[in-house]
């Protein structure tokens, strides 16, 4: 199996020596076995199908974040995705679980829906787990769409190998006053590409995203934003935070796109970058583009290294540098877990980045 793509494409491009237009996606495999893919128990007032070719007829087209190439190289495998249908003013409480379950040299082609009717509130988690050595790729596609006053609050939480290439490629469409929700953990993996796009349509509709990262050694993060405000009254916010260590590399693409017709429209998008040690590798674009006059938009990017006169209040309280360095980043990751509705997630969340910083 082969990929050679450009994936997270930037809307609006930018001089083509920074280099970060897109993302450029090869890998070539001779793996045989696929990953173990894990649905929860499917809850009162919802249907789970395996074959939702008819349901993509039934509802608009909706964009991802990783760009049509993406798109077409799960058609030419014949990736059939599954949908998750939730049923006209159901609240669902517990959340439903994709557990992909990655062993050594396998892969994952995955495709799926997650469909709100009207009034209907829903909470999906996927976990990407794997032993540390494990090597292998997965390539993931969700969309989400959400009809009048529905909720999705969508979790993926990426725990792979030090040789996993990940992509996770996202889509979110909502309709009148609908909100959907993306909460991201990205932790592992020798290479992650994540692109979540999202239109807001209607009146009233809003998105949100809150992401957190952890780069040490060699990994590399590839991140790809946008928010398409056509709707009045829209509303989105994008935050992302995240640390970088050794010769690790991060690329942050995020685009507000106001266009026409969205009056009242608001965005925000901010960043928050830790640099743990000089030879890392950031790269950070915050964009918002405006056809609307009456819009409100903001946008913002922090990076930097922990201050001497915070060591030297840590140090002076006993901690040292290291440790320090590990409550500063710790403190990202739990500012963005805190926002996942299951103590089992959170707890292995923490019991990684504390492996991770023992190692």
């Amino acid at each position: 199996m082969k990929i050679d793509a450009k994936v997270n494409n930037i809307p609006s491009l930018t001089w083509n020596w920074l280099k970060m237009n897109h993302a450029a996606l090869q890998l070539e495999s001779d793996y045989k076995e696929r990953t173990n893919v894990s649905v929860s128990k499917i809850p009162h007032g919802v249907k789970f199908e395996k074959d939702a070719e008819k349901y993509l007829m039934s509802i608009a087209p909706v964009d991802t974040g990783a760009g049509k190439e993406i798109s077409t190289f799960l058609f030419d495998n014949e990736v059939i995705p599954s949908a998750l249908i939730v049923d006209e003013k159901n609240k669902i409480e517990e959340p439903v679980f994709f557990n992909f379950d990655c062993k050594d040299k396998t892969y994952s082609l995955s495709s799926q829906i997650v469909y709100a009717k009207k009034d209907s509130e829903i909470t999906v988690i996927m976990n990407f787990t794997s032993d540390k050595k494990a090597q292998g790729f997965d390539v993931v596609q969700t969309k989400l769409y959400a009809e009048k006053n529905a909720k999705i609050h969508l979790v993926t939480v990426q725990m792979l190998g030090n040789d996993f290439i990940h992509v996770n490629d996202i889509g979110t469409l909502c309709e009148e006053n609908a909100s959907i929700e993306v909460t991201q953990i990205e932790l592992g993996a020798k290479k992650s590409y994540v692109g979540v796009s999202s239109s807001l349509k209607e009146y009233k509709s809003s998105f949100k995203s809150d992401t957190a990262y952890y780069c040490r050694d060699n990994q590399e993060l590839d991140m790809n934003y946008i928010v398409n405000h056509t709707g009045r009254k829209t509303e989105s916010t994008m935050m992302v935070y995240g640390s970088l260590k050794d010769t690790s590399k991060k690329t942050y693409r995020g685009t507000i796109d106001f266009k026409n017709g969205c009056q009242g429209a608001t965005g925000n998008e901010q960043e928050e970058t830790l640099l743990l040690t000089p030879s890392v590798v950031n790269n950070s674009i915050p964009v918002i583009l405006c056809d609307e006059e009456d819009v409100s938009g903001e946008h913002g990017s922090t990076i930097g290294k922990l201050s001497k006169e915070v060591l030297f209040y840590m140090n002076t309280h006993g901690i040292s540098k290291k440790a320090a360095e590990q409550i500063a980043c710790q403190a990202k990751i739990n500012r963005v877990a805190s926002l996942i509705p299951d103590k089992n997630v959170r707890e292995k969340i923490s019991q990684y980045m504390e492996e991770a910083f023992n190692e």
